[in-house]
């Protein structure tokens, strides 16, 4: 692998050269072919470039090579969302429907309970991962709009987390109302230029700059292969599937989230709103995203209190991302990888550098089956559904099974990213709370759990939520 050297700038014990050998050793050992990692604190910057952004044409990565923001959009999206609240142009609590009249799904009443508040801690129930590939056009997301007419809203709305592309896509939808402007000309204009990102949503623009492509990863051989498409899903710019940055250009925006200013000193975020993205809001967090343990309005948080943690990770076809700020540390942490396997590479990294230059450690994402609690299993027995797919859970041999199903149109993402969609199979649940609701289900390989929760019990005493990564809505 090409390895681009820097001089040897310091953050705290890290060098440039340090960074580039780690980032280059685990690109080699997770099958990356191209990467980009930058760590900044306090004015000093440290980054590296490992790999070629192509295999097919051996281009190298850069340090100006753009790569997919995944889901960190998110956190764009919410900052451009955020800049409407400060001008007083949106209300956080306020309905929808105040903004989209027409706003609507299967029920009328839960519809008219979602707020924009609700759109950006993903508790409106919104579906998850619905992806209807629509035509692209500057109306894409008023198309998206109406799709949601056919949907259910999965539980209460503001009573549970439950991450929800098609909720940044009606946060989207709702920018582009109140400016006048198309979601990507409104994040452009009020984001992407006044911090003077290398950043873009233009397809077009991609062919001019170095551009990196994402690709699978054969899990015999380790080759890697470029993905068949280099992006999907117009619809779902707002949550991710359309921003293309560079690693400076994810660093500028971290940087933003530290005091709220673009680097010329122009604010673009109030330290009212700044406070707002970072507070937890919700009380109830466990199982919901692995190595968070909170969220806020569009951040993760790793860890809430005075010296909070800020993250958002990123996917898109063949590629992962994630980002890091540290507020009161004056601290960001970047990486962009272009595998399937980014995220192995990502989280291996930033796991090292968190602890070694700040003293943070990840919470643990591990939920072992102990100790275990008996439970009447018939209470949990039954089918239960989301646009996601199917969740069933029955008896085998004295001991809970789920079956997960997923829908579909989910089976397309896995064919974009190499992989085969397979046969869903039964796991076994082991309950793990004296309330007798939350599981750790073992998904077969050793030490391998996943957590599995059920809510808000009917006049029967049966669940009639359970969270499986997202929400479903118990139907028989």
């Amino acid at each position: 692998m090409q390895l681009i050297a820097r001089s040897p700038t310091f953050v705290g014990m890290m060098t440039s050269e340090e960074l580039t050998r780690r980032l280059a050793d685990l690109a080699e050992k997770f099958s990356v072919p191209g990467a980009s990692a930058a760590l900044w604190r306090e004015d000093t910057l440290v980054k590296a470039e490992t790999g070629t952004a192509n295999v097919a044409t051996g281009a190298p990565v850069l340090p100006n090579t753009l790569f997919a923001a995944g889901s960190v959009t998110k956190v764009f999206t919410a900052s451009l969302a955020m800049t409407l609240v400060d001008e007083g142009l949106l209300k956080l609590d306020a309905p929808v429907r105040d903004y989209l009249p027409d706003f609507q799904l299967t029920n009328s009443e839960r519809s008219a309970a979602i707020t924009v508040r609700m759109l950006l801690n993903h508790s409106s129930g919104l579906p998850g991962d619905y992806m209807p590939d629509l035509a692209p056009g500057d109306d894409v997301l008023d198309r998206l709009m109406r799709e949601l007419t056919t949907l259910p809203v999965t539980g209460i709305p503001g009573e549970r987390w439950s991450y929800s592309n098609m909720g940044m896509g009606a946060l989207g939808r709702i920018t582009e109302v109140i400016t006048g402007q198309s979601y990507h000309a409104a994040l452009s204009t009020r984001i992407l230029e006044p911090l003077g990102l290398n950043a873009t949503a233009d397809a077009e623009e991609l062919l001019l700059r170095s551009t990196a492509v994402g690709h699978t990863v054969d899990p015999a051989s380790g080759s890697a292969r470029p993905v068949s498409r280099l992006r999907a899903w117009p619809e779902n710019g707002p949550a991710g599937s359309r921003l293309w940055l560079d690693i400076d250009a994810l660093i500028s925006f971290g940087r933003t989230h530290i005091d709220g200013t673009a680097p010329a000193g122009r604010r673009l975020l109030s330290p009212w709103a700044l406070h707002e993205m970072r507070e937890p809001q919700f009380d109830d967090f466990w199982g919901c995203f692995p190595m968070y343990v909170n969220y806020g309005l569009g951040w993760a948080i790793v860890r809430a209190g005075d010296d909070p943690v800020l993250a958002h990770g990123g996917a898109n076809l063949g590629m992962h991302s994630t980002l890091y700020v540290l507020p009161e540390q004056k601290a960001v942490l970047a990486v962009l990888t272009n595998s399937t396997n980014g995220f192995q590479l990502y989280s291996a990294l930033c796991e090292g550098l968190l602890k070694e230059c700040f003293d943070v450690r990840s919470p643990a994402p591990a939920y072992p089956p102990e100790p275990a609690f008996e439970v009447d299993t018939e209470q949990f027995t039954g089918a239960y559904r989301s646009p996601n797919g199917q969740v069933s859970v029955d008896v085998r041999d004295g001991q809970l099974h789920l079956r997960l199903t997923p829908a579909p149109h989910l089976g397309t993402w896995e064919q974009l990213n190499g992989r085969t969609p397979g046969d869903s199979q039964a796991l076994p649940l082991v309950c793990v709370d004296s309330e007798r609701l939350r599981f750790s289900m073992n998904l077969g390989s050793p030490g391998a759990f996943a957590p599995v929760q059920f809510y808000s019990p009917g006049a029967d005493g049966r669940p009639t939520l359970v969270r499986v990564g997202t929400l479903y809505e118990r139907t028989l």
